[in-house]
Formats: C-alpha cells, sequence, structure tokens
C-alpha cells in the first residue's frame, strides 16, 4: 500500500494509508494494534468488493509518523490532568483528520463522508472507543476486535514486543495455519515491517499511553452502536474484557467468534464490514462489480 503523509490542522503530519473504493460514500477508519502501521486490509478481495473507503493514520513513532508528532505530544499534562500522547490525543487527532477532510470535501465539490465507522484491533480498540466517547457526532458505529480491559489481568502494556516484529508480537504463532491464506502473511509482514521503521518508538509511546486508563472513564458517552468480538480459542484476551466494556457501554454488545485466534479479524472480515458499513455503504452491487 502506498503511503502518504497527511497535515492535521495543528500543523502535525501523520502517516496516511488507504484501502478499498476512494469513491464510495462509506467512510471506515482502522485503528491498528500495538504494534501495527501502515494498512493491514483483512481480506482485500472483500474490501474492494464492498463498496467502502478504509483509511488508517499511523499513530506517533510508527511507519511514517514522527513520534512528536499528534495533539498533545510531548511531556508534561494535557487536558484534565492527563498525561500528554494519551489514548485521549490519539483519538483527538482521528478526529481532527475526519473534520478536515469533510471541510476539503465540500470545498472541492468532492463526496462528503456522514459519520464513519470504525474498526479497532487490540489497542487500536483502545482509540476507535476514545474517538467514539470524545466525538460522537462523528462515528455511528465501532468493531472493536480482540480489545482488552485496561483494568484486567490479561492486558498489561509493558508486555509489548520490541523491534523487528513478528507475528508473535499480536499473539499471532509463527506456525498458525492462517497465515497460509493467499496473502495474508505478506499484508501482516508489511504492516509489522512498517510498525518498525522507525524501532521501538511506537510501542514505548503505546505503552506510556496505555498505562494512563483515564480514557475509560469516558466509555458512558458513546452513542454509536458498538460490537465487542472476541475469538474462544485466544486465552490472553476473551469475552470477560469484553463483558467489562458491555458494563460500560450501553449501545454495545458481545460477539463470540469460535476459531481463529488473533487472525479473525481476517477470517470474519465481511461480518465486520457488514455491521461497520452496512448495505455496502449504500453502492449497487452493479457500481461496486462493475
Amino acid at each position: 500500500m502506498a503511503h502518504h503523509l497527511t497535515t492535521l490542522p495543528s500543523g502535525d503530519e501523520v502517516g496516511f494509508s488507504a484501502t478499498g473504493d476512494p469513491l464510495a460514500q462509506r467512510l471506515v477508519l482502522l485503528c491498528l494494534p500495538t504494534p501495527g502501521a501502515g494498512m493491514f486490509d483483512p481480506d482485500p478481495v472483500v474490501t474492494n468488493r464492498w463498496g467502502v473507503h478504509v483509511v488508517a493514520l499511523d499513530r506517533p513513532g510508527y511507519g511514517a509518523t514522527p513520534p512528536g508528532s499528534g495533539s498533545g505530544q510531548g511531556t508534561g499534562e494535557g487536558e484534565g490532568g492527563r498525561s500528554r500522547g494519551s489514548i485521549q490525543d490519539r483519538a483527538d487527532d482521528l478526529a481532527a483528520w475526519l473534520r478536515s477532510s469533510q471541510g476539503d470535501a465540500r470545498q472541492s465539490g468532492a463526496t462528503v463522508f456522514g459519520a464513519a465507522g470504525v474498526v479497532g484491533w487490540g489497542t487500536g480498540g483502545m482509540v476507535a472507543l476514545a474517538l467514539a466517547a470524545r466525538h460522537p457526532d462523528l462515528v455511528d458505529r465501532v468493531a472493536a476486535f480482540q480489545t482488552a480491559a485496561p483494568h484486567g489481568l490479561s492486558f498489561d502494556p509493558s508486555l509489548q514486543a520490541v523491534a523487528p516484529f513478528g507475528p508473535e508480537a499480536l499473539g499471532i504463532p509463527a506456525d498458525d495455519p492462517l497465515l497460509e491464506r493467499p496473502g495474508l502473511r505478506n499484508r501482516l509482514d508489511r504492516m509489522l515491517e512498517e510498525a518498525g521503521l522507525q524501532g521501538s518508538a511506537g510501542v514505548e509511546l503505546d505503552r506510556q499511553a496505555l498505562a494512563d486508563h483515564s480514557w475509560a472513564r469516558e466509555l458512558g458517552a458513546i452513542r454509536a452502536e458498538v460490537r465487542l468480538i472476541y475469538a474462544d480459542d485466544l486465552s490472553q484476551v476473551d469475552r470477560y474484557d469484553g463483558h467489562w466494556y458491555r458494563r460500560r457501554i450501553r449501545s454495545s454488545k458481545v460477539v463470540r467468534v469460535s476459531s481463529g485466534g488473533a487472525l479473525a479479524i481476517a477470517t470474519e472480515w465481511d461480518r465486520i464490514l457488514s455491521f461497520v458499513a452496512p448495505d455496502h455503504g449504500g453502492l449497487s452491487e452493479q457500481t461496486r462489480l462493475g
């Protein structure tokens, strides 16, 4: 996937990647896990025929985004006394990009996206939920996949891996048979390679952000529909983490997947898109497949 740089209204530059149909009316933000950068398309065959435009922004220290980029990044404290470079800051970066993109589209006469769908994988699910909580006008559906509860025993940000990253950093055994699906290993390796372009800078910044749980106090503000998706055969994170979120997010449901582990995001991608981009983004079958 081609990597681009985009500039937020704050003046910070962030890495930007996209896949799917750029002319589609339905936008889906993809928030990648720790570690993760660039674009990971779980199933390009599904994505390209769905009628959706999928966009991912690199968090600071990953891919093309410098460690010092992003709202509030740096030393000291941010809004409400929380540490800077927090989960909230990452959510606010996404919100700033969304608002700026909508403004540019209106001025140019291009397609103006309405509220977006968001998919968050692992720690990216925390960013996705924080975005929905802090900017409810921008998000109408969130699918959080294998997202641990911040206070749970199953989650320890100090255990994150160091570069260079392999699939084990995501809880995926190197011999997982699902990696033999056409192109899947290559797409995953590309995401992990992008994640390590700046060494372990991104993981270190994620570790600092994940140590601050203040973002979780805002979960009750979420109005978007939320699906909390967990694979039963992945022991590190499970549906009990989902129930922790379910008790705090009124519009959420826990969805159990019987198999696939961390790679269930690929095997279940059509079901995930059917939730965050219902009715194929409003595009007819002839338009999508033509």
